[in-house]
């Protein structure tokens, strides 16, 4: 067997083991539901719009401030999909509350956070 063949078929076998290793990374991701992603414009959007949703994010009277960025966490936008979601308590965005955790979409769900 020559050098050049052996060489071709590492780099080849290489290769393939990357690609399934990012798919098998990109898909944990997918399903893991709550954190990672950037959701900046989300947190933005709660936090200017905060008087219609706090109600929406807080049953009680309690905790009824503003809140801040570190308050927040990003949820993966597939994690609504199968979700219903609240009745329209802003027109920017889309709120949803899944298994007692309540979090609101972009309109076009690329980007997710809740408190």
């Amino acid at each position: 067997m020559r050098m050049s063949t052996v060489c071709g078929c590492l780099t080849m076998l290489l290769l393939i083991m990357i690609l399934t290793l990012s798919s098998a990374v990109r898909g944990a991701g997918f399903e893991a539901g709550f954190g990672g992603g950037s959701c900046s414009e989300v947190k933005r959007q709660i936090t200017r719009n905060w008087i219609q949703l706090k109600s929406f994010f807080r049953d009680d009277d309690q905790n009824l401030k503003r809140p801040k960025s570190r308050d927040f966490f990003c949820v993966s936008p597939s994690y609504a999909r199968n979700a219903m979601q609240k009745s329209a308590v802003s027109f920017d965005l889309k709120c949803y509350t899944v298994q007692g955790q309540s979090f609101c979409c972009d309109s076009r769900l690329e980007a997710c956070a809740g408190l």
